[in-house]
C-alpha cells in the first residue's frame, strides 16, 4: 500500500500530530494582563535626562503618556493611590553625519565636502514597579534612530561650519517627536508581547 517507508513515518507522524492538537494545545497569556486590566493605573513621571540634550525628557515623557492613553491605559498626574509607576531615563541622544555631498559641491574647493544627512540616535531605559510590593514587574532598554536632513545653502567655503550650526541643530530637535513616537510604540509592544503560557494538556 505505501510504496516506502518514508512514507509511512510521514502518515504516523501526521496521525499523531491531529492526536496530539486535539487532546492539548497551548494559549497564548498577556506578559502584563492584570497589571493592563487593572484600575489602579499608571503613574509617568518625567524622564530621567543624563544627556545635554535640554528639554528632551518632556518630549519622551509626553510621548510615552499619550501612548499608553491612545491603548485606553488609565494614566495618574501624580504619585499616589497604588498607580503602578513607569519610569524612564533617556541614557543617550547622539547624531553626526551619515552621508556626505560630492567633492567641491556648490563651490566648495575640490578637497571638499560637506553633510548632508545625520543620523539621529536616541536610547531610553524603562521600569516599571509595584509601588506597593515594591517588585519589578517589566523593565528594558529601547533605542530609536532617525535621518534627518541638513540646509545645502551653506556652500562655499568660508560658510561651510565646522559644527553642525544653530539651525541644523533645530531640524535635529524636531525630529525627537519622530523618534519618541516610534520608540514609545516598540515599549508598549514589548510590555503586552504575547508568548506561550503554560501548555494546557486537558482533552479539549
Amino acid at each position: 500500500m505505501f510504496r516506502s517507508v518514508w512514507q509511512i513515518w510521514l502518515w504516523l507522524s501526521l496521525l499523531g500530530g491531529a492526536f496530539l492538537t486535539s487532546g492539548c494545545g497551548y494559549t497564548l497569556s498577556h506578559r502584563l494582563r492584570p497589571q493592563f486590566q487593572s484600575k489602579r493605573g499608571f503613574f509617568v513621571p518625567v524622564m530621567t535626562n543624563t544627556t545635554e540634550e535640554v528639554g528632551a525628557e518632556r518630549i519622551f515623557t509626553n510621548a510615552l503618556i499619550r501612548e499608553l492613553e491612545s491603548h485606553g491605559n488609565l494614566v495618574m498626574n501624580h504619585y499616589g493611590d497604588e498607580a503602578l509607576e513607569l519610569t524612564g531615563t533617556i541614557t543617550g541622544i547622539s547624531y553626526g553625519p551619515s552621508a556626505f555631498s560630492e567633492f567641491g559641491f556648490g563651490g566648495l574647493q575640490s578637497y571638499r565636502r560637506i553633510p548632508v544627512e545625520l543620523g539621529l540616535n536616541v536610547s531610553l531605559y524603562l521600569s516599571l514597579v509595584d509601588p506597593v510590593t515594591k517588585k519589578s514587574l517589566w523593565a528594558g532598554n529601547f533605542s530609536g534612530f532617525r535621518r534627518v536632513e541638513t540646509p545645502l545653502n551653506r556652500t562655499y567655503d568660508f560658510e561651510a561650519p565646522s559644527s553642525l550650526g544653530y539651525f541644523t541643530q533645530s531640524l535635529v530637535e524636531a525630529r525627537y517627536y519622530d523618534v519618541a513616537r516610534d520608540i514609545m510604540r516598540d515599549i508598549y509592544d514589548d510590555m503586552v508581547e504575547f508568548f506561550p503560557a503554560e501548555p494546557n494538556y486537558e482533552r479539549r
